[in-house]
């Protein structure tokens, strides 16, 4: 696999013959909206900021007229956590995402 390239347009990494940004998907099953921004750590405060999109269960941060090509953060909604892959829990708040292949899925449990 060829070393990532540094990141251009959109804080999207890039390796030969891919992109890789965050992406987030707002899974179906999940009880309530979350939160993408598309920066992070602005002037130092160490979470999202910039523009940000609300995306409820079964909408992906790139939809939409308002899309969002590469997530930084998302939120989880206070009183819920949130569940990456199978095991990966997030407390209420903001988390910062990784650019990774294909979509990161989110599930929100309130």
């Amino acid at each position: 696999m060829a070393a990532a390239g540094p990141a251009a347009a959109g804080n999207c990494t890039y390796i030969v013959g891919q992109e890789l940004c965050g992406r987030v998907n707002n899974s179906s099953r999940s009880d309530k909206w979350l939160v993408v921004a598309d920066n992070w750590n602005c002037g130092g405060s160490g979470t999202a900021c910039g523009n940000k999109v609300r995306l409820y269960p079964g909408e992906r941060s790139v939809d939409g007229s308002d899309g969002m090509k590469d997530a930084d953060g998302v939120y989880v909604p206070n009183g819920c956590k949130g569940q990456v892959s199978q095991a990966v829990y997030l407390p209420s708040g903001w988390h910062k995402i990784k650019d990774n292949i294909g979509y990161q899925t989110v599930r929100i449990h309130c």
